[in-house]
């Protein structure tokens, strides 16, 4: 004798028709899952870890505001600091700097950036030449650096120092007033492409994809939904093995 919930007649119509209901419901989410668990399981391969969201809207989506910015000009270019410590030039990403950005100098073909705590040396293609901190002998916390006729000029909050390039050292002035170059505004292009990178630093295409994956992308609902699909994916296994079994009970039936 079979069990009641494995005879043709009682379920059958019941399984059908809800077997194909959670079907219809889970597959736009399973599809969501597969896509997004194949691509973590080769994270490593295609550098999701290290590739930045630069989509402000996605950027806004996830509560990241805005960085603050400051930018200094060049001859033929800017540089600019957000408040997490890196350097752009123009829009392109140039350096970590500790520290707030307080002046830059052109230096022979390269210039130098000033932050807070660290000097950083830049050659003509921006590639980092030199760092200075107070491990060297650079005098901190730094407020300004520019040039002041032929020499270029650090200011801390007590003194005013001359820095000699060739050496790395730090000598004070006295008796000169400079006048310091005070920070720009970008071009909107500029400073919206810094925004987005600058955002986005924190926040990786593996971890929108880990957030997609479990549903925790769109918070509590997100996950329930995930959570409700799991169910119905188990609902689909067993309910398609009772059809199954049914049906071949009545294929024997019948030879």
């Amino acid at each position: 004798m079979r069990p009641a919930f494995l005879r043709y007649t009682v379920l059958r119509p019941w399984l059908w028709r809800w077997h194909r209901r959670a079907g219809l419901f889970s597959a736009f989410v399973l599809i969501v899952l597969t896509i997004t668990g194949v691509m973590l399981n080769h994270t490593s391969d295609i550098g999701l870890n290290k590739q930045f969201v630069g989509q402000s809207w996605l950027l806004k989506f996830y509560g990241i505001p805005e960085p603050e910015l400051v930018s200094f000009s060049l001859p033929t270019t800017t540089i600019t600091g957000d408040d997490k410590g890196y350097l752009y030039r123009a829009s392109e990403p140039l350096q970590a700097c500790r520290g707030a950005l307080v002046g830059v100098a052109v230096d022979g073909a390269g210039f130098i950036a000033a932050c807070e705590q660290e000097l950083l040396f830049f050659d003509a293609n921006g590639s980092l030449v030199e760092k200075v901190s107070a491990v060297f002998g650079l005098p901190t916390p730094l407020e300004h650096l520019d040039r002041c006729g032929e020499q270029i000029c650090l200011q801390t909050p007590k003194r005013l120092f001359e820095l000699d390039v060739e050496k790395l050292s730090f000598a004070p002035l006295v008796g000169v007033k400079p006048q310091w170059s005070e920070p720009v505004t970008l071009a909107k292009p500029v400073r919206q492409a810094i925004v987005n990178r600058s955002r986005g630093q924190g926040l990786n295409w593996e971890q929108v994809l880990l957030d997609l994956h479990s549903g925790r992308l769109f918070g509590a609902p997100g996950v329930w939904v995930v959570d409700i699909a799991a169910v119905l994916l188990f609902f689909l296994a067993v309910s398609g093995f009772v059809l199954w079994y049914q049906h071949l009970s009545v294929k024997r039936a019948r030879y």
